[in-house]
C-alpha cells in the first residue's frame, strides 16, 4: 500500500491484444514498470513519447501523440485508467499504431492494471493541487479546473439530438469510483457519420464489441448506462486531462468536452501546476 503523495508503477508487465477502433489493425500494448519520476511513456518503433501535452499531434476522434513521424493513437482510456488507479510511472510499448479498443472502455485496462499489481516507489509526487481556476473555451465546447482536494468531474453534453437529450454526471475520480461508475462507458457515434467516417479512414475497426451507435430511432445495442454517452465524454476527459503531467487536484466542469478542449485545458494546467510549484 502506497503513502499519500508516493510514486507508484506497476509490480509486473502485462500485455494487451485487440484491434485497433480506427484502422481496424491488429495492435498490442505490452506495460512494464518503470523508473521514479519517468512518467507514462509510449513506445513505437523504437521512439518514445512521453504522455503529455507536447506530444499531442492530433485530437482528431482521439488523442494521438506523435514525434519523428512516429504516432499513436487512442492513448485517453488507458491514461484514464492510469490516473484513476494511481500509477505515476509506467512503460508502454506498441505494437501497431494505436491501442487496442478492447470493448471501447476503459475497463478492461483497469482489469489489466489490477493484473499487473501496484508497486510504491518511494518517491515522492510533484504537487497537483492548484492554486487557482484555469479554463479554456473553443466554439461549443468549454472546460473549467477549480482547486479542490482529489480529483472529480462534472460534464455536460447536449448535441441537439433527440436520442441523447442532455445528459450530466458528476464522478469523483478515485480507483473505485472510476472503475463502477466511468470506466464501463463505451464509446460511440451517431449512425450518421458512420459512412464520413469511414470514408475518411477512421471507425474501420468499430463494432458492436467495441462501440454503439445512436440512430434517428434511437441506441444501436444495449446500454451499460442510460446516460452513457456523457459518462464516456467524462471518461475521455479523464483520459485528456493526464496529459497535464501531474496527479491533478481539482474539479473539473465541462460542457460538450472534446479532445481537442480537453487537451488544451491540460497545457493551460501543466503551466499553472509548474508556476505553481516554483513559487510555493
Amino acid at each position: 500500500m502506497s503513502r499519500i503523495g508516493e510514486q507508484v508503477t506497476i509490480a509486473s508487465p502485462a500485455t494487451k491484444q485487440g484491434i485497433g477502433l480506427h484502422t481496424g489493425e491488429r495492435t498490442a500494448v505490452t506495460l512494464l514498470p518503470a523508473e521514479p519520476d519517468a512518467g507514462v511513456v509510449f513506445v513505437s518503433a523504437g521512439v518514445e513519447l512521453p504522455a503529455t501535452v507536447d506530444s499531442v499531434v492530433s485530437c482528431e476522434r482521439a488523442t494521438i501523440l506523435g514525434r519523428e513521424g512516429t504516432t499513436v493513437s487512442g492513448v485517453e482510456h488507458l491514461l484514464a485508467a492510469l490516473h484513476a488507479v494511481g500509477v505515476d510511472n509506467v512503460r508502454a510499448e506498441v505494437e501497431g499504431p494505436e491501442l487496442p479498443a478492447c470493448d471501447g472502455s476503459a475497463r478492461e485496462w483497469v482489469a489489466l492494471l489490477q493484473e499487473a499489481g501496484l508497486r510504491p516507489q518511494g518517491a515522492a509526487r510533484a504537487p497537483g493541487r492548484l492554486g487557482r481556476v484555469v479554463w479554456h473555451a473553443a466554439g461549443p465546447s468549454w472546460v473549467v479546473a477549480a482547486p479542490a482536494a482529489g480529483l472529480s468531474v462534472a460534464v455536460a453534453v447536449d448535441y441537439g439530438d433527440p436520442v441523447v437529450g442532455r445528459q450530466m454526471v458528476w464522478a469523483q475520480v478515485t480507483p473505485e469510483g472510476f472503475a463502477r461508475e466511468l470506466a464501463p462507458a463505451r464509446t460511440f457515434a451517431f449512425a450518421h457519420e458512420l459512412e464520413a467516417l469511414r470514408a475518411a479512414g477512421l471507425a474501420r475497426g468499430g463494432s458492436e464489441e467495441n462501440a454503439f451507435a445512436i440512430g434517428p430511432e434511437g441506441y444501436v445495442g444495449e446500454l451499460r448506462f442510460p446516460d452513457e454517452v456523457v459518462r464516456h465524454k467524462a471518461l475521455d476527459l479523464v483520459g485528456d486531462l493526464a496529459l497535464c503531467g501531474r496527479r491533478l487536484e481539482a474539479c473539473v466542469f465541462a460542457v460538450r468536452p472534446r479532445h481537442a478542449a480537453n487537451v488544451a485545458l491540460a497545457g493551460l494546467l501543466r503551466e499553472a501546476l509548474v508556476a505553481g510549484a516554483h513559487t510555493s
